[in-house]
């Protein structure tokens, strides 16, 4: 195996970070603004307080009443 010397690894690195960086602060929100849909998500998210990263949304107030609702129609006989 051939390795690379340092500099050269160290560019690789430079670069690949840059175009991760790019995609995900400019052609990403990029995209989010310029198609209807996804900003009328990004904005009903915002506006909800909703962080899209998390994995579980438990914290959140849409997420309780959401279970009681369901609790409330699931227990109804």
């Amino acid at each position: 195996m051939n390795e690379k010397n340092l500099p050269l690894r160290l560019r690789n690195f430079v670069v690949t970070l840059g175009a991760m960086l790019t995609f995900t602060y400019v052609l990403l929100p990029m995209l989010t603004s310029s198609c209807g849909i996804l900003n009328r998500m990004s904005l009903y998210l915002n506006e909800n307080g909703i962080d899209p990263t998390r994995y579980y949304y438990t914290d959140v107030e849409q997420v309780k009443e959401s279970e009681q609702y369901l609790d409330e129609v699931l227990n109804k006989k």
